[in-house]
């Protein structure tokens, strides 16, 4: 890596560390907040769960920030090392965990990039849910797709997540989210056109890549993977979150119907678009 290269890289992570130190406790909030992320964290555990292997195998959460899926999967008996590039998320995972009466088998401080700590097929299962879009070199994402690939155990599933880049035009007609300014068809634009999404107002989120849903799979297949499934994490209701919320108060019976049915249909060739996040399941052979 050359010295302008490696700046540029230290810069980006350095980004992402003071993000997440800004936004350390809304990051644990958010995927039980109706309207951000309680939907998304439904369905990714439902698809999870149909893919992890019997309680006691060793699983690896590599970016998984305050321990949300960590303390899921510990609470089921799984032996749970949670990675993750911030400091401040980790030091909530393991306060989180805690009072969860939850017992995590170790939370480290690594960079996604290089997993070089852990042996080559370690794990029985991987969860890798915030890495990728923070990667805005190819170099750095390849790497990653390599680093889960050699220490995930063969048979075993990894678990990616994505931010679809056919949200921006869904987004820009979306009056209430905060980043409206001057600038707005700049910003559209450039998360458009050159998948890079890059907020003007500080602590909105660290600069991301987006990714068109066809070439998930590819990318994680150059490194061996076999692709069993891709996900929509919002499955067809990513825009009506917020009515969700109202349905599970007056009618819970249906609303739990309706999650149901939306798991279902999250894999759905012809909705996969729809996506705010995109879930890869792949399978080292």
């Amino acid at each position: 890596m050359t010295d302008a290269k490696t700046s540029e890289h230290e810069k980006s992570m350095r980004r992402v560390r003071r993000f997440y130190q800004i936004s350390a406790q809304r990051e644990w909030e958010r995927l039980e907040h109706p309207t951000q992320g309680a939907l998304e964290f439904a369905i990714n555990k439902a698809w999870i769960q149909k893919f992890l292997p019997e309680s006691g195998a060793r699983i690896l959460d590599i970016g998984g920030g305050p321990g949300r899926y960590s303390i899921w999967l510990a609470a089921q008996g799984y032996r749970v090392t949670l990675a993750d590039l911030s400091p401040d998320l980790l030091a909530i995972a393991r306060e989180k965990a805690s009072e969860g009466g939850v017992e995590l088998e170790d939370v480290v401080e690594v960079n996604a990039v290089d997993l070089s700590q852990f042996a080559e097929d370690s794990f029985d299962a991987i969860l890798c849910l915030g890495p990728m879009y923070h990667l805005l070199e190819e170099s750095d994402r390849e790497a990653v797709a390599g680093e889960v690939f050699r220490v995930l155990k063969p048979v075993g599933h990894a678990f990616v997540a994505f931010l679809n880049h056919l949200s921006a035009l869904r987004a820009v007609v979306n009056q209430d989210i905060p980043f409206f300014t001057p600038y707005t068809f700049d910003i559209v634009k450039h998360w458009h056109h050159d998948h890079v999404m890059d907020f003007p107002v500080a602590g909105i989120f660290s600069p991301a890549w987006v990714v068109h849903p066809r070439d998930v799979p590819p990318l994680m297949e150059r490194h061996g993977f076999r692709t069993v499934e891709l996900v929509s994490s919002q499955s067809v209701a990513g825009d009506v979150q917020g009515h969700l919320a109202l349905f599970a108060e007056r009618q819970p019976e249906l609303y739990r119907w309706v999650i149901d049915e939306l798991v279902k249909l999250a894999n759905d060739p012809t909705i996969i678009g729809s996506a705010w996040h995109l879930l890869y399941i792949g399978r080292k052979p």
